[in-house]
Formats: C-alpha cells, sequence, structure tokens
C-alpha cells in the first residue's frame, strides 16, 4: 500500500470521525466559499436554545489530504448545552485539479477555515448565531488549522481572498487535539517510546505535501537540512512551513486554548503540543496541555472529550467575551430615537480608548463630553469612565489655552456585539440611557469580531 495512502488510513482509523452522528445537521449542505468554480460546504447545527447560540467549528483529520466533515459523535452534544456545531469543508492536497486553477496546498486549508468564519459571521443571523463567540475544534490535521485559526487572527497573508472579507476571522476559544504545530520539528520531536510511524520528512509525507515540497529529491527532511542555503527553493519553502505553523502567529491577543494529546502518539508527538503551550504561556495567553496516558493518535477517553466540551461552553457562554480587535469599533455610534446624540469612539496605542460624547441640553444648548479608559475590553462589560466638559473650544482658530475643562460626571459604555451598544450619561445635568448603533466607521481593514 503506498504510503500517503496508507497514512489516511490510520489516521480514520484511530478517530471517530468515519462514525456517522445520529443527529442530522439542521442546515446541511451550506456553501461557504467558491473556489475555482466548485463550493466549499459546511454542514450547520443549531443548537437548542433561544436566542442567538454561540457556534464552535469542527475541523477534520486525515493529514490534510483525505477526510470529510462528518461529525463525530464526541462533538454533537455540545448541542444539548446551547453551543451550534458548523462541520465544515476544506481543500485536500489529494484534490489537485478539482478547484479549477486554484491551488490545494498551503495556505488554501487555512484560507477556506478563515472562509467559513467569516460566512458565519456574515450570516449570523440567518442561523440564530452569537457572531460575538465563535469557537474552533479540530484533531489532526484539524487541530492544525483550528490551532492556526486561533493565533493568526489578523495575519493578512493567511486570509486569502475568499468571500466576506470585510468581516473578522477571529475565534474566541481553541481546542487542539494532537495537531501538528512546527512541520520541521515533526520528525525531530519523536522519542522513543512511543517512536513514529509516519514518514513525515519523505517528500510523499503529508506536510511536505501540504506545503508542495513533495517532488522527487525534496520533503521536509531536505528543507530542515537546508535551513540556512539561500538558494532556490529553499527560501521560498521554509517560508511557506514557517506559516503553517500556528506557533509563528502566537501573540497576547491569542483566545484561551485547551490541547489534547496522547502519550503514546506514534504519528504526532506529544513534544509539538508542548510547543504550542509553551508559546501561548510564554505570550501570558490562557492554555492548558492535557496529556492523556497511554493514549495514541485519538482514542481519548469520553471524559477528554467531556473536558473539551466544558472548555468551549465555558468560554463561548461567559458573561463577557473579550474584544481582540477594538480598534474596528473605532467610529461615530449614534441613537436612533433622539436626533444628533451619540459618541465617538477612538483606540489608540497602548489599548487606550477615548470616547467623546456629542449631545445637547434640555434647553438645546450643545454638550461635549470626553472620558478615556485604559485597558482591553469585552462583548458585555460595563466600561466605566470620568467624563468632563470641554468649553470655549471652537473649529477655527482653535486655541489649546482657551479650552476650560470641569469634571461632568460618569459614562457606562456597554458593548452588546459588533453593531449595537448601550451608554449610561450620570452628571450634573442628570441621567441618560442611550441605545447606539453606528453611524460611520473608521476605515478599519475589519468588521469587529
Amino acid at each position: 500500500m503506498p504510503r500517503i495512502v496508507f497514512f489516511a488510513c490510520l489516521l480514520l482509523a484511530c478517530l471517530w470521525s468515519c462514525a456517522v452522528v445520529a443527529q442530522a445537521p439542521t442546515d446541511p449542505n451550506e456553501a461557504f466559499a467558491q473556489v475555482g468554480g466548485r463550493a466549499l460546504r459546511m454542514d450547520i447545527y443549531r443548537a437548542n436554545g433561544a436566542g442567538p447560540r454561540p457556534v464552535v467549528v469542527w475541523m477534520h483529520d486525515g493529514g490534510w489530504l483525505t477526510g470529510d466533515r462528518t461529525l463525530p459523535p464526541f462533538v454533537a452534544p455540545l448541542l444539548d448545552r446551547g453551543v451550534s456545531i458548523a462541520s465544515i469543508d476544506y481543500r485536500l492536497t489529494t484534490e489537485a485539479g478539482q478547484y479549477g486553477a486554484e491551488g490545494v496546498t498551503f495556505p488554501a486549508q487555512v484560507n477556506d477555515v478563515k472562509a467559513a468564519i467569516r460566512f458565519l459571521r456574515a450570516h449570523g443571523a440567518d442561523f440564530n448565531l452569537d457572531t460575538t463567540r465563535i469557537g474552533a475544534w479540530g484533531s489532526s490535521a484539524g487541530g492544525h488549522l483550528a490551532a492556526l485559526a486561533g493565533t493568526s487572527a489578523g495575519v493578512a497573508s493567511l486570509e486569502g481572498s475568499l468571500d466576506h472579507l470585510e468581516y473578522s476571522s477571529r475565534v474566541q476559544a481553541v481546542v487542539d487535539y494532537y495537531g501538528p504545530t512546527d512541520l520541521l520539528q515533526l520528525i525531530p520531536d519523536v522519542t522513543t517510546p512511543p517512536g513514529n510511524i509516519v514518514a513525515h520528512d519523505a517528500a510523499d509525507g503529508p506536510g511536505s505535501l501540504l506545503i508542495g515540497f513533495s517532488a522527487t529529491g525534496q520533503g521536509l527532511g531536505v528543507l530542515r537540512a537546508n535551513a540556512t542555503n539561500p538558494n532556490r527553493p529553499f527560501p521560498i519553502f521554509r517560508e511557506l512551513a514557517e506559516q503553517a505553523n500556528p506557533i509563528t502567529w502566537v501573540d497576547d491577543g491569542d483566545p484561551p486554548f485547551l490541547i489534547a494529546h496522547g502519550t503514546a502518539d506514534n504519528q504526532v508527538a506529544i513534544r509539538q503540543s508542548e510547543r504550542l503551550r509553551d508559546a501561548l504561556a510564554a505570550a501570558g495567553v490562557p492554555v492548558e496541555l492535557v496529556r492523556v496516558p497511554g493514549a495514541g493518535h485519538g482514542g481519548f477517553p469520553d471524559s477528554v472529550h467531556a473536558q473539551a466540551r466544558d472548555f468551549l461552553v465555558a468560554q463561548l457562554t461567559a458573561s463577557t467575551i473579550p474584544i481582540t480587535n477594538p480598534l474596528a469599533l473605532t467610529g461615530l455610534w449614534y441613537e436612533t430615537t433622539t436626533s444628533g446624540q451619540g459618541v465617538e469612539v477612538q483606540w489608540l496605542a497602548g489599548d487606550l480608548m477615548v470616547v467623546f460624547f456629542y449631545g445637547h441640553r434640555d434647553n438645546g444648548a450643545n454638550l461635549f463630553l470626553i472620558g478615556t479608559r485604559v485597558g482591553r475590553p469585552s462583548y458585555g462589560e460595563v466600561l466605566r469612565m470620568d467624563l468632563t466638559t470641554a468649553t470655549n473650544g471652537r473649529w477655527n482658530n482653535f486655541d489649546a489655552a482657551a479650552i476650560q475643562r470641569a469634571t461632568w460626571g460618569t459614562l457606562e459604555l456597554r458593548f452588546l456585539d459588533c453593531d449595537r451598544a448601550t451608554a449610561t450619561l450620570v452628571g450634573t445635568d442628570g441621567t441618560k440611557t442611550m441605545t447606539l448603533v453606528p453611524l460611520a466607521r473608521a476605515a478599519t481593514a475589519q468588521r469587529c469580531d
């Protein structure tokens, strides 16, 4: 049996991904992107419960060369806990020529994952989804893609050019089951026991196929041996391998991670998960690595799956959700019921939020207030700041020395999501509560999470 097919069969044999989940998708075969004239699809399973629900994106295993979006039974119990599921397709390295002129090597896979997340944000209302609460969960190759989605938010080179680019592809929580995290270290990370049964360094190894360094005389092993070779094509493929590594993109804005890996895994060494754990921890990102005693490449007991589900439910149903790209909230927000009142929000370096209130007093006189707050905000969090008034300012012949400031009161600002906020002002002119929507956004590359 050829090595590639053998590896694919191993991945599928040791996991539950071939089993058919009893519950049918609520919205099957949803096309989330068109690539070279062929649709990429997802199955959406709507959770029980009223109101918009959080959603977890499931990414299947298969060495990036096989597998499908059939939902494993250990993922489905999320539905009974109020979390919807979207199980997605992504391009496989064995599908060359099936997407027209579009490629199937990296970064095609992460481009597809990000397109699926953006689709869910763009069409969340159609499926009763809370688009501020999106998680990622995957196993093996899918674990790699879930981790990469978690660490590479805002990386333009991995976003791709598929639909809904005005929406963010960030996720708010990640579960990574034994995914590769550093391709060139897959073989060096092997220990015996448990040893290794996958020819990762070979030209026809799954990682070599992923980055397209798979011709005769190529492969991850050759690439690693030429780590400092400046001659083509080595720098190009070293850069691709680096970009494919979730650890490359780790920073302190990444979402919380739960990583699970079997101590007897002889296909992806547990050191790969330790590398990701260490990088996240060094950046201050909440992360836990669950070492599953005696488990191989999958085959986890249900207690581990229950821990993964508990983690996702806790993260995605928390009372507040961190806003990881608050710059996208910059702009004018206005009250729909009262003409000429609202706030202008600005985000500055150092996580400094500046808020200008523009409105009027009961006697019709203009009222301009300013407040500041330092710190990263969250959806649902009450952002409290002191307000001061500024008088004697003029649009023309501006003279900063002539401006008089005085304490006015407080502002409690709460962003419900990307398009809704509330504001309560309490001060010398009384109390006012406003419901706000965006009037004009600043020219940012993406919408907020």
